[in-house]
């Protein structure tokens, strides 16, 4: 799990703040004993160099030349205000050598610390550029292959849906059919493979342009009509919003996926897909009469590769990505996705993005 960068931000200056305050209290307390002329006297540079050993775990090594100019003033202020303990000369020669000492900690200290850091830093930039590299070719190689994959597997589903038609073999109508299911789990497979491939890429570019919300829930009538009536389901769209600005592709996306899991998880009912517009919002709500999702498995269920445990159409094959790139996309148009569900009382899904015009 990626640790987000304003996490990392917010502890590193906790951090600070805490090593920043054990310099400040110790520097105090050792300039309160050098003034004081207690036993600590001119051994104070040693403590001071201490300080300034501390400051070294600070993230930037601006902050220790800070601390060694503020303890060398200490150091300087002190000798001045102490009581003479000792050969004058001994004492300033002392007192020399202790801030020659704590900027030796200080510039060698520093520099040791930014040569681990920069190594750190290259050595992560590299794995980064790697990662990159990986990522691009796969992004490449699926995005080649892609639309030769789809063509393929359309041809064998159109075939499939043909002989189906000629069959009058029990046996074989029932052999015709596990294969339409068959290849029906590969498309949704491939799919899914590709839509999550492209939003994880971070190359998806929004293209806001005119979209008509009873267009998009026409060609989803038509796509899912004899998968509901299939299953005896009725598959319902109502819209009361007509043209908005949006991204008419991730749009089309997001309620797919979520009809498409609606169909799947409902053996008897209807799923109902409704839009509305409040001023400058969309909401979209895809609800079922289905098996519902347990309390437990609702903070999950948008988790990439998650599947509820309990699959009513037996297809054990899904890869769990579809609420994840549902998810994803809503994101992209800057929306949110709520979820309102019971086991055996059906879910909606019901989610709110930006609409312009």
């Amino acid at each position: 799990m990626t640790v987000p960068a304003e996490t990392n931000d917010f502890s590193a200056e906790q951090t600070n703040q805490r090593i920043g305050w054990a310099c400040f209290v110790l520097a105090v307390g050792i300039f309160i004993i050098d003034v004081a002329s207690l036993p600590l006297g001119v051994a104070a540079g040693v403590f001071y160099v201490g300080v300034v050993v501390i400051s070294l775990w600070l993230s930037k090594w601006q902050y220790t030349f800070i601390v060694a100019g503020a303890v060398s003033f200490l150091t300087a202020f002190g000798f001045l205000m102490s009581e003479p303990a000792g050969v004058l000369w001994m004492v300033v020669a002392n007192r020399l050598a202790s801030l020659a000492a704590i900027w030796l900690v200080a510039i060698g200290g520093s520099w040791l610390i930014l040569s681990k850091r920069r190594k750190s830093e290259e050595t992560l930039r590299i794995i980064a550029q790697e990662a990159d590299r990986a990522r691009n070719a796969k992004s490449r190689f699926l995005e080649a292959s892609s639309n030769d994959i789809r063509h393929h597997l359309q041809t064998l589903i159109l075939l499939n849906a043909a002989l189906n038609k000629t069959v009058v073999h029990s046996k074989a109508q029932e052999m015709v059919g596990k294969q339409g299911n068959a290849l029906a789990q590969l498309s949704d497979l491939m799919n899914s493979l590709l839509e999550f491939s492209e939003l994880e890429s971070g190359e998806v570019e929004l293209d806001i342009t005119d979209v008509s919300i009873p267009d998009i829930f026409r060609k989803l009538q038509e796509e899912f009509e004899y998968q509901a009536e299939a299953k005896g389901l009725r598959l319902t769209f109502r819209s009361e919003a007509e043209v908005v600005r949006s991204d008419s592709t991730l749009l089309s996306r997001i309620i797919r996926l979520l009809v498409s899991n609606a169909i799947r998880y409902t053996t008897e009912g209807e799923v109902a897909v409704s839009s509305h517009r409040e001023a400058n919002k969309l909401s979209i709500a895809v609800q079922d009469t289905g098996i519902g999702i347990a309390p437990d498995q609702l903070a999950k269920i948008f988790d990439e590769f998650y599947k509820v445990e309990y699959d009513p159409a037996g297809r054990h094959g899904g890869l769990g990505l579809g609420l994840s790139i549902v998810e994803h996309s809503i994101g992209l148009l800057d929306g949110k996705i709520e979820v309102e569900s019971a086991p055996g009382k059906g879910s909606r899904f019901s989610f709110s993005v930006p609409a312009i015009g």
